[in-house]
C-alpha cells in the first residue's frame, strides 16, 4: 500500500497548490519496520514538514495502515550519514569497558554531528580506528578553534578501544607532551619516557601548533613518531593550521606530518548547525521555536563551541528574566556574538524579492498600490517579515515599501498575525518563506 500517496491525496483538498507542491516534492522511500521514510531536498523543506505536518501525518498513516506508523524524514546528507552511524553502532561490542581518564566519555562518534564540514575527517578517523596503521598514517587534522578536532581524536580512541579493549592508546596535547618530557628529563629518565610512547597502538596529539619553537621537544617527538611509524602504529595529529603554515617546526617533522592524509575541518554549514542546535537544546531541556533555531544557525558564524554557548546564555537569560524564548529575545541576548554581516545580508530588498518570487508577482507591484488579492497578500507578508527578520524601524520599512508613513506597515503586520491565527494555509506560507529567508 502506498501510504504516502494516500496521505497526500487525503489532505490535498484542504491545501493550496503551493503547499501541496511542497508536499509532493518529498520523496517516498517506503515503509520499513513500521517507519515511513521520506527524503527532503533540503533542510528547510525537512523542518517545514516536521513542524507543520509530522504529528498529523503520523496519526493519519497509522489509521490507514491499521497499525502504528512513525514517519522519519531526512535530507540527502543526513540519509547518507545515518547509514554510516547505524553501521558503527551495530559493530560496537555491547559490553561496557573502563574509559581512560583523559578521554571525554561524551566525545564519541555516535555523539558527533557530521556534515560537509567534517565528513572527510570523520570517515578517515573511522577507517583508521578499524584498521590502525594500515590506511592513512599519519592523519593530520586542522581547522579553527571549537570546530570539533578534539572530539574526533577522542572518538577515534573510544572506537578503537571498544573493538580492541587491550589496545594501547595515549591521547595528549602538545603542551602536556612537552611538560611530561621535561619532567622525565629532570629525573634523568628519558629512556623510560621513550619506552612509554614507543609501546603504543594509537598516539593522538592535539594542538601540535604549540610545538613551534620548542626545538628539544620536536627532536624527541620526531624520534617517537619515527619509531611508531616504522612498525605500522597509528598516529593522529591536530592543529589550528595546516603543516605548510607551521613556521618554527623542523622541516623533517613537517615532512612526516604531510606524509599521510592532511584534512581540514571547516565551519559547519547551516544544515549541520541546525542539527547541533537541536541536539544541544535537547540536552539543555530547551523548547526552541523553529524561527529561533534557524536564526541562530544563520547568524552565529564563529564555531561550534560558541554555537553551544549561545544556547546556554539564552537559557540563562530566559530563566532570569522570566521571559519565553522568542526571536526578539534571541536578538537581544545574543547581539554581541551575532555575525553583523549576516544580519545585514537579510535586507528588506531580499525579503521583497523572495516573497515576489514565491507569489509570482512583479516586485514593482508589491511596491506599488495594486489592490489585487495576491499582490496585497504578498505585500503584507513582506512587511511582516521585514519587521521580524531585520533590525529596521517601522519608518525605515515604510520607506522601503514607498509608503508615506508607517501606519500601513503596522496595519499589514496586524492583519498577517490575525490571518495566521485563523488560516492554517496562510500560516504555512508565511513560515515557509520565513525559514527560506533565515537559511538562505
Amino acid at each position: 500500500m502506498d501510504i504516502w500517496g494516500k496521505l497526500v491525496s487525503y489532505v490535498a483538498p484542504k491545501l493550496d497548490k503551493d503547499t501541496l507542491k511542497l508536499l509532493r516534492d518529498l520523496k517516498n522511500l517506503g515503509v520499513k519496520n513500521g517507519v515511513l521514510h521520506l527524503y527532503a531536498p533540503d533542510v528547510v523543506h525537512k523542518d517545514w514538514f516536521e513542524v507543520n505536518f509530522l504529528d498529523e501525518f503520523q496519526t493519519l498513516a497509522s489509521k490507514l495502515a491499521g497499525q502504528k506508523i512513525a514517519i522519519k524524514i531526512l535530507s540527502k546528507e543526513q540519509k547518507e550519514l545515518a547509514k554510516e552511524q547505524q553501521k558503527l553502532k551495530e559493530e560496537l561490542p555491547k559490553e561496557k569497558r573502563e574509559i581512560p581518564l583523559n578521554l571525554n566519555p561524551k566525545y564519541t562518534f555516535s555523539n558527533l554531528i557530521i556534515g560537509n564540514c567534517n565528513k572527510i575527517a570523520y570517515r578517515a578517523c573511522v577507517a583508521v580506528a578499524e584498521n590502525p596503521g594500515k590506511i592513512y598514517n599519519p592523519i593530520f587534522i586542522y581547522g579553527g578553534v571549537g570546530l570539533g578536532k578534539t572530539h574526533l581524536l577522542h572518538a577515534t580512541a573510544h572506537y578503537l578501544l571498544s573493538k580492541n579493549p587491550d589496545a594501547k592508546v595515549i591521547y595528549t596535547t602538545a603542551d602536556a607532551f612537552m611538560s611530561e618530557l621535561i619532567s622525565y628529563m629532570q629525573k634523568g629518565s628519558i629512556l623510560e619516557f621513550r619506552r612509554k610512547y614507543n609501546n603504543l597502538d594509537l598516539l593522538l596529539i592535539d594542538d601540535v601548533q604549540f610545538l613551534v619553537g620548542k626545538e628539544r621537544t620536536q627532536i624527541e617527538f620526531y624520534y617517537i613518531f619515527n619509531a611508531l611509524h616504522l612498525v605500522g602504529k597509528q598516529v593522529i595529529l591536530s592543529s589550528d593550521t595546516p603543516p605548510s603554515k607551521l613556521n618554527g617546526i623542523q622541516e623533517r617533522l613537517l615532512s612526516r606530518f604531510s606524509s599521510g592524509l592532511v584534512v581540514e575541518i571547516k565551519e559547519p554549514d547551516t544544515e549541520t548547525k541546525i542539527r547541533i542546535i537541536n541536539k544541544k537544546a535537547k540536552e539543555l531541556g530547551l523548547q526552541l521555536p523553529h524561527d529561533v533555531v534557524l536564526f541562530i544557525a544563520k547568524t552565529v558564524k564563529t564555531n561550534i563551541r560558541e554555537l553551544e554557548g549561545s544556547l546556554t546564555k539564552l537559557k540563562a537569560y530566559s530563566e532570569i528574566m522570566e521571559r519565553p524564548i522568542t526571536l526578539e529575545l534571541t536578538r537581544e541576548v545574543l547581539k554581541d556574538i551575532l555575525a553583523v554581516k549576516e544580519i545585514e545580508d537579510l535586507s528588506i530588498e531580499k525579503i521583497q524579492r523572495e516573497v515576489a518570487n514565491y507569489f509570482a508577482v512583479n516586485i514593482n507591484e508589491i511596491l506599488g498600490n495594486s489592490r489585487k488579492k495576491k499582490v496585497v497578500e504578498a505585500r503584507q507578508i513582506a512587511m511582516y517579515l521585514s519587521r521580524y527578520l531585520t533590525d529596521k524601524s517601522l519608518t525605515e520599512i515604510s520607506k522601503s515599501f514607498k509608503k508615506k508613513d508607517h501606519t500601513t506597515v503596522i496595519n499589514a503586520i496586524e492583519k498577517v498575525k490575525k490571518q495566521m491565527e485563523k488560516d492554517r494555509k496562510f500560516k504555512l506560507t508565511v513560515e515557509f518563506l520565513r525559514d527560506k529567508l533565515l537559511t538562505g
